[in-house]
């Protein structure tokens, strides 16, 4: 579940990194071998247009999808927090037997061993 979460904010934030970059008309690429991008010029930056090409009815569509998108996000994060908080409440999980079933079960088997036993020496106890 974490994991589709995690692709629908991505989605939501590349839709709307793309909407941001679409209100720009100019992009600067800057820094060492152009490694990373700006809106305001730097120093050896190299500008690119970024005029956005679609229509007005794809820009809309564009929009709707990132907020059906962020809702998805939303309605998502909300499952998760209620099954978080429901795993809280259910308290811990134990696997394997329960330390006093354990327990329980060695003390049977050491009473076992202790009849089977046959002492053959024992210490004086005082000389």
């Amino acid at each position: 579940m974490s994991r589709t979460f995690g692709v629908v904010v991505a989605l939501g934030l590349c839709a709307l990194a793309t909407a941001a970059a679409a209100a720009q008309d100019r992009v600067y690429r800057c820094g060492l071998e152009g490694a990373s991008y700006s809106q305001h010029p730097c120093a050896n930056g190299t500008a690119f247009e970024v005029a956005d090409s679609r229509s007005k009815t794809q820009v809309a569509q564009a929009r709707r999808v990132a907020r059906l998108d962020a809702r998805l996000a939303e309605a998502l994060a909300r499952q998760r927090q209620q099954a978080e908080s429901a795993a809280a409440r259910q308290g811990p999980v134990l696997i394997g037997a329960p330390t006093r079933v354990a327990h329980a079960e060695r003390s049977k088997h050491n009473k076992r061993e202790k009849a089977d036993r046959i002492t053959l020496y024992r210490a004086p106890a005082n000389p």
